[in-house]
């Protein structure tokens, strides 16, 4: 097999393999519909262990550049480059920021599989106190998102989640929630939020969020929470 990727040095961060993959794209060695090697043979090639490879695999799935297909491997999305992931730019902000904050897409990819649950338990078991937490915490964003303070606007985006579930009153997925969160930092998504005006949407979910949790609709509840997280990436 032909070797498509350089060696690295091993302490090398997930990124390296984003990046020498949107690389080979550009430049035609890697073409939409193309087959990747496996995760043992970029391993091989490159000398990053395979945690960054399947790291950086995560990333290159929630970004749509590749789509993995169980049984069959991993392959260039044919629209590698369509859609919402229209610059070359916005990706590498994207890659600095996630680097700068430790950010993790595994750990982003485990929220998307729980929150949707979480909203679901806090649909149903929520006090009033704790929905009047969540509606704090909007009004809050809303006057965060005014003032142009991004910072403080994504600190309110992580209490919003950790208020969800709270809700829940379920301490094991209070928890999980929490680490999942440090791990999967909402900081990682500033600059990318920002170029792509995704801020106001990102509020606007929240609402959705509250509503159904408010109407105790957990269906709604978990659509809505599903929709938020996939909207973000």
């Amino acid at each position: 097999m032909k070797e498509l990727f350089t060696r690295q040095d091993s302490t090398k961060k997930p990124t390296i393999i984003v990046r020498q993959i949107l690389d080979l794209i550009e430049k035609g060695e890697l073409t939409p519909g193309e087959k990747l090697p496996n995760e043992f043979e970029i391993v091989k090639q490159t000398d990053v262990s395979r945690a960054s490879v399947r790291e950086a695999f995560s990333a290159l799935e929630l970004m749509g550049i590749i789509k993995r297909i169980p049984g069959e491997g991993t392959f260039i999305s044919e629209n590698a480059y369509a859609g919402k992931y229209t610059s070359r730019i916005i990706l590498e902000k994207f890659l600095e920021d996630t680097e700068s904050v430790g950010g993790s897409f595994e750990a982003l990819e485990a929220r998307m599989a729980i929150e949707p649950s979480v909203a679901v338990m806090a649909a149903r078991r929520a006090e009033p106190e704790q929905i009047e937490r969540i509606e704090r915490l909007i009004t809050d964003s809303e006057k965060a998102l005014e003032a142009h303070d991004v910072e403080k606007f994504l600190d309110i985006d992580r209490e919003f989640h950790i208020a969800v579930a709270d809700a829940t009153n379920n301490e094991i997925l209070q928890k999980m929630s929490r680490e999942l969160l440090e791990k999967a930092d909402v900081h990682m998504w500033r600059r990318y939020k920002e170029d792509l005006g995704l801020l106001e949407k990102t509020v606007d979910a929240h609402k959705q969020i509250l509503n159904a949790i408010k109407e105790r609709d957990p269906a709604k509840a978990a659509f809505y929470s599903e929709k938020h997280l996939a909207r973000c990436v």
